[in-house]
């Protein structure tokens, strides 16, 4: 007997609630009770590609009325029954010819909607270019001036024209606005908008747009130049990209995100946001915003300040962070930055990412005992060398957790400017190491895009000069690692053999399986062979010094893909990767006492 049916309404509705959208629509076929709950579930989600698909126009024209006629009767149905709608997303993505014709339509649906006590909106269009304006869908405040109405987001192609200027224009329980690609006839529509919503909690404005009918037709259509944000005694968050200027004077706001365009000169103000929790700059020139010494007073501006986040700024050539609350740092691409000092006593975790070739040392004043690091480099394989030198540079080395590398070739207009470093590369001991050899507790070698034949002298390159503890080797497919283990099964001596040999050998590799385990099975050989005694005249060591290789005592590998297990052999390794997918996002670890 079924009884979840027997169920009260609300409880079937949380139930559809929580069912991928796939699945709740066939509900609808299992009884004339589901039925029901379906065509009443309060939560109403709209998209034309489930209804219309590329063909003849006779035929497409009939999928559009077929949609239209669909979506007037789920609204229809909750009006004429006086149900209430929690939320309507509607998502169009028609061709700007055809979604001309159906904006009617679109007006009647959301007239409807917001009729049914309507709380959520989410209206997504194609997304604005620089084309005809007239082609945007007319936003119409009476169509959404619902006094239910608390989450208000839309995106694409929408613009909302000077009847948003109009005093009695209130959005009286909106909490959240979301507006991304949006076209405004007023640049002032968003501050008067803003303006007249006393409960506003969170604002997103991504990459709006502002009308000028004035200008040439290349210029009818401008990036918004400005936006001010005050009097809002509720505000708690803001995210805002591709404005040039912004002033921010909310004194309970918590969090914010700026992201400017590009690298054009930008201004921002939220020196009045004292009970700022956390705050994200993203793609801008430092040196727009703050003098050098700005850092230097995040406590006394922001005694709150818990999380700071740097991503894709130029920043100045010395930087020295102090915070007495800061908890979370990220610098992300952070570039023309040498050296780096963080006065953070209670910083408990700190991540730097970066994608050039000059590392900058990192130093900390003063940081918490549980603090943990983790560094990602995507680096050429020329500079490699720096890796020993930088990781002797942090201080205090001990909270160096885990760094991250990926591991890229020059193209060939590069191979000019690194003349020296390639030299340097043939012949990786030629400088010798520094001693004693800095250490630290994990890396991960996320990628590997580098030449087979250069494999030996690429890991001897990776180790000059450092260790780590724990060696990961990714085997997700978009990072290519996997290319790096199984050239040693096919002959016994890689660095006394032709490249034309390895070429052969490569080639029958890679076709016997994936290419990408190749790098993972070559270091797991090379690894392996420092059990075996080393003779007198190692043909890596350097002339003062031994080579890393005779540092290790012991290796233990494990791997993610079948449960952890230790590998004990060559064999067992191909036959654990043979057990591999591309799906699984697995990879190989070596421990190094």
């Amino acid at each position: 007997m079924d009884q979840i049916s027997s169920l009260p309404e609300t409880i079937l509705h949380d139930i559809l609630s929580r069912l991928p959208k796939k699945d709740a629509i066939k509900t609808s076929v299992l009884s004339k009770t589901w039925r029901e709950i379906f065509y009443t579930f309060p939560i109403l989600s709209i998209c034309d590609r489930e209804s219309i698909r590329r063909s003849s126009k006779r035929k497409k024209d009939q999928q559009i009325k077929t949609f239209l006629d669909y979506g007037k009767q789920r609204l229809l149905r909750f009006s004429e029954q006086g149900l209430a709608i929690k939320e309507f997303k509607l998502k169009l993505s028609l061709t700007c010819f055809d979604l001309q014709l159906i904006y009617p339509d679109v007006d009647q649906w959301l007239k409807l909607a917001s009729e049914c006590d309507l709380q959520t909106l989410k209206l997504c269009l194609p997304t604005l270019k620089e084309d005809d304006p007239c082609l945007c869908y007319i936003l119409h405040p009476g169509v959404i001036e619902a006094r239910s109405l608390n989450k208000l987001v839309l995106k694409g192609r929408i613009r909302f024209d000077k009847d948003f200027l109009n005093p009695s224009v209130k959005f009286s329980s909106l909490c959240v606005l979301s507006l991304c690609y949006v076209l405004f006839d007023d640049e002032g529509a968003i501050e008067h908008v803003n303006s007249h919503c006393p409960l506003i909690e969170h604002i997103t404005l991504k990459w709006c747009y502002v009308y000028n009918p004035q200008g040439a037709r290349d210029l009818q259509i401008s990036l918004m130049k400005s936006v001010s944000m005050h009097g809002l005694q509720k505000l708690k968050g803001v995210d805002i990209q591709g404005v040039q200027n912004v002033y921010i004077d909310a004194p309970n706001i918590e969090k914010i995100y700026y992201g400017a365009d590009s690298y054009e000169p930008s201004k921002m103000n939220f020196d009045s946001c004292g009970n700022l929790r956390a705050l994200t700059l993203m793609n801008m020139k430092i040196e727009f915003l703050f003098t050098d010494i700005w850092f230097l007073h995040l406590s006394s501006k922001f005694p709150f300040l818990e999380s700071l986040e740097l991503v894709e700024c130029s920043m100045y050539e010395n930087i020295n962070i102090s915070s007495s609350q800061l908890k979370a740092l990220v610098l992300s691409n952070c570039s023309i930055m040498e050296k780096l000092e963080i006065d953070t006593p209670n910083l408990l975790s700190f991540r730097y990412y970066y994608a050039g070739d000059n590392l900058p040392s990192i130093s900390f004043l003063r940081c918490s005992s549980q603090l943990e690091v983790n560094v990602l480099f995507n680096m050429i394989h020329p500079r490699l060398y720096q890796l020993g030198k930088f990781v002797e540079q942090f201080k205090p080395q001990k909270f160096l957790a885990s760094l991250s590398l990926s591991i890229r070739p020059c193209i060939p207009s590069d191979e000019h400017f690194y003349y020296y470093e390639y030299r340097y590369w043939e012949d990786p001991y030629s400088l010798p190491p520094t001693l004693p050899v800095p250490c630290i507790k994990h890396l991960v070698i996320r990628s590997v895009r580098e030449d087979k034949s250069k494999y030996a002298l690429l890991v001897n390159r990776l180790f000059y000069g450092w260790c780590p503890e724990t060696i990961s080797l990714s085997l997700n497919p978009s990072h290519c690692t996997k290319a790096f283990i199984e050239v040693r099964h096919c002959f016994q001596s890689l660095y006394f053999i032709s490249f034309l040999c390895f070429s052969s050998v490569q080639r029958v590799i890679c076709g016997a399986s994936n290419s990408c385990l190749l790098f993972v099975k070559f270091f797991y050989w090379m690894l392996m062979e420092t059990k075996k005694p080393k003779g007198k005249f190692c043909s890596y060591c350097y002339s003062k010094s031994k080579c890393w290789l005779h540092g290790l005592k012991d290796v233990k590998v494990t791997s993610s893909v079948k449960n952890d297990v230790n590998v004990v052999d060559f064999v067992h390794l191909k036959s654990v990767l043979g057990g591999w997918t591309s799906s699984d996002n697995a990879n190989i670890s070596f421990r190094l006492k």
